[in-house]
């Protein structure tokens, strides 16, 4: 049980027990002090009624430090010689006798100030932790809700692909439930990074398991030809800029491990996440057929779509934009493959001040 327990719980007694606690602190000084008046200095008792005034007033509070002061001075009183006696022989004595009244009355006071503010930041605290879980489940319960809406989304627009009058609408719907499953996948992901802070998400956990999600979802319990490596390094990323770099990640792996090895050939994915100077850096990298740089995905190979309008590589540069960085692609060391970079400010905007 910690101190600041100790004192919130005694501090909630009844006035009358804290009087009583605070008379036997008192007492109990007094008598240690007359049991070692033989061998002890005369300032002795003062001392150990001096403790006894800070107990009160640092325990109990309501005013029974001053009640203390008024106890122990008079134990004092009584405890110079002659002890038990009302004569004071020393003239000396009237004067300690006034000063410990005077410094045991500030010291009490004092700490029943301090006692107070302890009190009023210890429920400051609590409230505080109240209030933090609850918007920690509030954030849970909306994250949830997501995820189950956006999956009913994504049953909703496979639905009406079947339904579709056209081939184009098909692909279009398709392409629609693609992108509400990588949403719906990302939250999920991002739920699982989440530390203390929920509105952060560690970096290395978020993308090696996102990555991990992408490949369950795209080979299952099957033979993987392809090989998915990931290295990430642990940085703190703010939930809203963690979603934006997971879709960009879901759309760059999903789309190296689809389209760079048709007809099940083997290969490797590589996915590196960094920091490099001021900037987060992620590169996306395969050993496959290769894509065409940028713009109309019509040269692709065969499995891409035969008429790409380059709306994936549109998506990738706003996501990029939204993130205040870039997005490139380019030809693999040897024209082998395609290397896949986005790089954006570790600082966001508006927070390079701070």
């Amino acid at each position: 049980m910690s101190v600041a327990t100790v004192i919130e719980r005694a501090s909630a007694l009844s006035p009358v027990l804290r009087y009583v606690g605070t008379a036997a602190f008192v007492a109990t000084a007094a008598l240690l002090g007359y049991a070692a008046g033989p061998i002890l200095p005369e300032s002795y008792p003062f001392l150990l009624l001096f403790l006894s005034i800070l107990l009160s007033a640092a325990v109990f509070d309501g005013g029974t430090g001053l009640f203390a002061t008024g106890l122990s001075t008079l134990a004092a009183y009584l405890l110079l010689p002659p002890v038990g006696q009302f004569v004071v022989k020393d003239a000396r004595h009237f004067v300690a006798l006034a000063l410990f009244l005077g410094i045991g009355a500030t010291a009490a006071v004092a700490l029943e100030a301090l006692h107070k503010a302890l009190t009023h930041s210890q429920r400051a605290l609590t409230d505080l932790k109240r209030s933090d879980q609850g918007r920690r489940l509030l954030l849970r319960e909306f994250r949830h809700r997501m995820r189950n809406d956006l999956h009913s989304l994504v049953g909703l627009l496979l639905l009406r692909a079947r339904t579709a009058p056209s081939d184009a609408a098909r692909d279009g719907l398709r392409e629609a439930a693609g992108h509400a499953m990588a949403l719906a996948r990302v939250h999920t992901r991002l739920a699982a990074a989440e530390g203390e802070n929920m509105a952060e998400a560690d970096t290395r956990e978020f993308v090696v398991g996102l990555c991990a999600d992408i490949q369950a979802a795209r080979f299952g319990e099957g033979l993987q030809t392809v090989a998915l490596l990931v290295e990430a390094e642990r940085h703190v990323l703010s939930a809203e800029r963690a979603v934006q770099l997971g879709l960009v990640l879901n759309e760059t792996v999903t789309n190296a491990l689809k389209y760079a090895f048709p007809e099940d050939r083997a290969g490797t994915v590589r996915v590196r996440f960094t920091r490099e100077g001021g900037d987060f850096v992620l590169v996306v990298a395969d050993d496959g057929i290769g894509l065409p740089l940028e713009g109309d995905l019509a040269g692709a190979p065969p499995e891409l779509p035969r008429h790409g309008s380059g709306l994936g590589t549109r998506l990738l540069r706003a996501l990029a934009a939204q993130l205040r960085g870039a997005f490139t692609r380019r030809p693999g060391e040897g024209g082998i493959g395609t290397i896949v970079e986005l790089r954006f400010p570790v600082e966001a905007p508006g927070l390079s001040g701070r």
